[in-house]
């Protein structure tokens, strides 16, 4: 199969060293399920509320085969106009991964029978509403692509099943919830956003993140001026911190681009930037653990 040739970059490199640990955090699709529990776990801080280990077990689970589902499913399909090494090394794994996925997927199953109701009944219609993005993304004949940005769509389903947890727990408080799924939302797509202008080479959004990066950031400080109280307050500070790290890593790439790199370097500094992107969406260990502890 042709899309199961290796890239002759990056990842192969980097197996003997540190470097390698990141590389292989996102070419397993570990990223994203990383991303959701911890700001799951930012949910229920901010809130001032327990969540059941349960639902945070589901959520990862899920993310994680959502993700390589996903993967998989834009190799099939040719959906992304480039595939990327990500994709390459789903496809060039995929016996390994199907026979992962499915005793996960029994586990997840098995999570879901033991997980509490309420959180169980939001996660059954976040699932729905996946399934119609698996079919608007993958499917020819709808292609919601056409009509609807594939980053936002991501972003804002991203930002609701995160928040489930918290807002399916007794006495969440809702109102406050709201308020934060809407600014995480907002860093969700522009995390989006960035990884597919730099990916694409699309200069039409040339100003799109800063200015998205922009955003996040007054919404993250008008929340600290407002009804963020308390760990809230560790939320938006990381949300902020996070459209800081995304901003100045598109600096790095205009200015990358500017130097017109070989394929080689190109294909090596997006690896980096992609991998960088999630793990700017890592600031809630910092930003949150004094409220914690």
């Amino acid at each position: 199969m042709a899309l199961a040739a290796p890239l002759p970059t990056v990842a192969a490199r980097s197996r003997s060293r540190l470097w390698g640990v990141p590389v292989y955090w996102h070419l397993l699709s570990l990223d994203a399920p990383t991303v959701a529990v911890l700001w799951a776990w930012s949910f229920a801080l901010a809130a001032g509320i327990r969540v059941s280990v349960i639902s945070i077990a589901v959520l990862g689970v899920g993310t994680w085969l959502i993700y390589v589902a996903d993967r998989l499913l834009d190799v099939r399909s040719r959906a992304h106009p480039a595939l990327r090494e990500r994709h390459f090394f789903h496809a060039r794994h995929r016996r390994m991964l199907l026979l992962t996925a499915l005793p996960t997927g029994a586990l997840l199953l098995g999570s879901i029978c033991i997980m509490p109701a309420a959180a169980r009944r939001d996660d059954e219609i976040l699932f729905a509403i996946s399934m119609l993005y698996f079919a608007g993304v993958h499917l020819p004949v709808v292609r919601l692509c056409r009509w609807f940005p594939r980053e936002v769509a991501v972003g804002v389903l991203f930002s609701l099943a995160t928040a489930v947890p918290a807002w399916s727990s007794p006495h969440a408080p809702h109102a406050l919830i709201v308020w934060l799924v809407l600014l995480f939302a907002g860093l969700c797509t522009l995390n989006c956003v960035a990884i597919e202008t730099w990916e694409s080479k699309n200069s039409n959004r040339s100003v799109t993140v800063p200015v998205m990066a922009l955003g996040v950031a007054v919404a993250a400080m008008i929340l600290l001026y407002g009804p963020a109280t308390g760990a809230a307050l560790g939320f938006c500070l990381a949300s902020l911190a996070s459209a800081a790290i995304l901003f100045a890593l598109d600096r790095l790439y205009r200015g990358s681009a500017q130097r017109r790199a070989g394929p080689e370097d190109r294909a090596r500094l997006l690896l980096a930037l992609r991998i960088a992107a999630d793990a700017a969406l890592l600031t809630p260990i910092f930003f949150l653990s004094p409220w914690h502890l």
